[in-house]
This record gives structure tokens, sequence and C-alpha cells, in this order.
């Protein structure tokens, strides 16, 4: 069921709410959960476009309060005379607190095309492999995405262990190479750098998780 826009009185930006003062009505969607999170998109820009400049992916806009200006297109498709929302992304502490993400969501609100412009994060495992190995040594996710913490913890560990261990591992062939004498070496190298790999492998599924989760929400919102 389609849910409908209330109207109540990419840069993350954190804000307490009994510092924040509304000066007009803002238009917002329903509150919604993901991964154990409360989130709201709130409108930020509202205009109507005067000319498409589709060489550059920019339109000329006149905006709602009259004011003609030059704009990125972020790859969507306009024509004159369609209306063009920006939202930005609300992302809700429970104090009541929330981290903005600015124009999170930029909407042809005559055609219904989006497009989810939230900033990533990057997460890439410090290696030689990385280079050899790029899609299964490194990962995105945005930065609206909840993470655990322990996920930081255990990645940088596991990564360090096998930093380490492959510098160590040289100096048995100083006097001759004894496998049984480095087999524990070994061992934890290539189970430090399995663990990492399994890292990335998860926050690639997550993020998967999370992107299509955001895009039924957004497809559900009449904007």
């Amino acid at each position: 069921m389609s849910s409908p826009i209330t109207k109540h009185c990419n840069e993350e930006v954190s804000i307490d709410p009994l510092s924040r003062r509304e000066t007009k009505a803002e238009m917002t969607t329903p509150k919604f959960e993901l991964f154990g999170e409360t989130y709201m998109f709130v409108e930020t820009f509202s205009a109507t476009v005067i000319s498409p400049l589709p060489i550059t992916d920019q339109v000329w806009v006149k905006t709602d309060t009259g004011d003609e200006t030059q704009i990125p297109a972020f790859g969507i498709a306009f024509r004159k005379s369609h209306k063009m929302c920006k939202y930005e992304l609300r992302q809700y502490r429970v104090d009541g607190s929330f981290s903005v993400f600015k124009d999170a969501l930029i909407v042809n609100a005559t055609t219904g095309e989006y497009e989810v412009n939230l900033d990533r994060k990057t997460v890439i495992i410090p290696a030689f492999l990385t280079v050899l190995f790029p899609n299964t040594s490194m990962a995105f996710y945005f930065r609206a995405m909840p993470v655990p913490n322990f996920f930081s913890t255990i990645f940088i560990l596991l990564c360090c262990t096998a930093f380490v261990s492959f510098f160590v591992l040289p100096w048995g062939f100083k006097s001759g190479y004894v496998f049984d004498e480095h087999k524990y070496m070994w061992l934890t190298y290539f189970a430090s750098r399995i663990g990492s790999f399994t890292c990335i492998k998860w926050i690639k599924r997550r993020s998967q998780k999370f992107d299509n989760a955001l895009r039924r929400i957004i497809k559900s919102l009449k904007f």
C-alpha cells in the first residue's frame, strides 16, 4: 500500500531537535524502520524545470520561491515543466536527535523517476591481493546504513594479524625453512586473511539488503 506524504510544522549533519527551529512547514514522508533504525525523508527543495541540459547533466529550474538557477540533474531525465524535488534523509536516535544526509533522494515528481544520492563508505583489505581481486577485497555501503560496532574492530584486528604474520614468515628462510616450525604462523596468516574476506562478503550482503529495502520503501511512497 502506498504511503502519502504528510505536511508537518550528501553531507551528514547531527542535529539536536531542541536546538532546531522550524521556519516553515516541512513536507515529510512517514517514518520508517530499516535494520532497527528509524528514518524519514524531508523535502528540502522543489522547483519546475525551465530547460534541461542533458549534455552536461544539468537543468535550469525555477524554484517555488521564484528564483532561477542551474543545478545537477543527477542522471534523471527531465523535460520542460517537470517537477524536481530533493529530500534529505534523517536517521533518528533513541534520544530523539537525528543525523541528516543532505540531497539523499532526488525525484522527478512528474514521471516518478528517482535517484538515491547517499554517500558511501569504503571497506578495503590493505594487501597486494586487493590489486589482484578488487571485487572480493573491497566493499562500498551507504553511510546511512547502520553497521554494528564490532564489525570495524574485528576487521581491523584481522587485517593487522594478517599483515604482521605475512612479514614474519620470511624470517623462516634465513637458516633453512622447516614448515613444521612455522605452521602456526601460516595458519594464523591464512585464517586471518580468510576472515577479512568473509567480513567483506558480509558487508556487501548487508549493503545489498539495505539498498533493496530502501528502494522498496521509496517506491511505496507518493512523491
